[in-house]
C-alpha cells in the first residue's frame, strides 16, 4: 500500500489554515447516540488575518495517508489539496460545535454543498437545545479511496477519503456539563473533497461503517 507524504502544504495567508473535508453531520449524529462529526485533534497554525500580507503563505501539516491507487504529479497535489480540506473542515466542526453552535465564523472556508448545509442545521439544533459537544472529534488511519480529475473543468475534481474516528471521545451534553465516560468506540467515515471555484472543500460525509476498518 502506498504512503502519502505529511510535508506542509501552502496555501495562501489570507485563507484560514484550519481545514476538513465534509460528510453529513446528520447521517453520523443519527447513529452514534447523538454525538456530532467534529474536527481532529491535530495542532494546527493560528489563523491567519485578512488583513495580513499575501506574500507570506501559511504551512499546514496535512496528515500521513495511504492509497491503493497508482498516482501521477497532478493527483499528487490534488489529494494534499483535499487532505488541507479535511483537517481544516475538522477543526471548524470541532470549533462549532463546542460554542453550542454559536461560532459560525467563516465556515464556508473548509465546507460546502451538503456539508454546508448540514454543519449549519446542526449548529442550529445545538443552539435551540441549548447543548454543546464535550470532548474532540479525531481522525486516524486517513486512506485516500478514489481520485477524480476532470479534463474539462477543475471545479468537477474530487477525492474520497476514508478515516477512522473516536466516536467515545465527544458527546452532545447540555451546556455547563462535563465530558461523560463511555465505552471505548470507533467509527470509518467517507468524506469527498470537491473544488469549488478553485479550492478545496469538504462537499459531502457519511458514515462508512460503525467500526475502524
Amino acid at each position: 500500500m502506498r504512503t502519502g507524504s505529511s510535508r506542509p502544504h501552502r496555501r495562501p495567508a489570507q485563507i484560514f489554515v484550519a481545514v476538513f473535508s465534509a460528510l453529513s453531520l446528520v447521517s453520523v449524529v443519527g447513529c452514534a447516540d447523538n454525538s456530532p462529526v467534529a474536527a481532529p485533534t491535530s495542532t494546527l497554525p493560528a489563523e491567519q488575518s485578512d488583513t495580513g500580507a499575501t506574500d507570506s503563505p501559511a504551512e499546514v501539516a496535512i496528515p500521513d495517508y495511504e492509497t491503493d491507487l497508482t498516482l501521477d504529479k497532478e493527483e499528487k497535489k490534488a489529494i494534499e489539496g483535499a487532505l488541507v480540506a479535511f483537517v481544516g473542515y475538522i477543526d471548524t466542526i470541532n470549533r462549532v460545535f463546542s460554542s453550542g453552535g454559536t461560532d459560525l465564523n467563516d465556515i464556508e472556508a473548509y465546507a460546502a454543498a451538503d456539508s454546508l448545509d448540514s454543519l449549519r442545521q446542526s449548529a442550529n439544533d445545538l443552539k435551540e437545545d441549548s447543548k454543546y459537544m464535550a470532548g474532540e472529534y479525531d481522525y486516524y488511519d486517513v486512506r485516500v479511496q478514489n481520485i477524480d480529475l476532470s479534463s474539462n473543468s477543475s471545479d468537477k475534481d474530487s477525492v474520497k477519503i476514508l478515516f477512522c474516528s473516536h466516536d467515545s471521545k465527544h458527546a452532545v451534553v447540555d451546556k455547563g456539563e462535563a465530558m461523560p465516560n463511555q465505552p471505548e468506540t470507533s467509527l470509518t467515515i467517507l468524506q469527498t473533497a470537491s473544488k469549488q471555484d478553485g479550492d478545496w472543500k469538504i462537499s459531502n460525509q457519511e458514515l462508512w461503517s460503525k467500526k475502524c476498518e
